[in-house]
C-alpha cells in the first residue's frame, strides 16, 4: 500500500489532519497509523478509532491487512510533547 494514498484517503475525511503512517513488518500491508485531528474532541477512542476504519474501509478490503491506530487531538498532542504541525 501505498502510504501517501493512506494519507490522502484520511486527510480527505478530516480535512484538519496531521497523518503519520509506519510500516510494522516490511510488507506495506501492516500499517501504524497516527491520526492527529480535532475532529476527534469530545469522542471517545473508540468512536475515533471507527471514524478511521470507515474511511479506510475500501482499502483494508483490499489491500491493507492490518492497522494500529493512534488518535488524539492536537491539544492531546501537546500534551504528550510531541510537535505536530498540521
Amino acid at each position: 500500500m501505498n502510504f501517501e494514498n493512506v494519507k490522502t484517503i484520511i486527510k480527505a475525511g478530516l480535512t484538519d489532519a496531521h497523518v503519520e503512517v509506519n510500516d510494522m513488518t516490511g510488507t506495506r500491508d501492516h500499517l501504524d497509523i497516527l491520526i492527529v485531528s480535532d475532529a476527534f474532541a469530545g469522542k471517545r477512542l473508540i468512536q475515533q478509532h471507527q471514524m478511521i476504519m470507515d474511511l479506510l474501509r475500501e482499502s483494508l478490503a483490499s489491500e491493507i491487512h492490518a492497522v494500529q491506530l493512534k488518535t488524539m487531538t492536537y491539544a492531546d498532542a501537546e500534551k504528550h510533547g510531541l510537535k505536530i504541525t498540521n
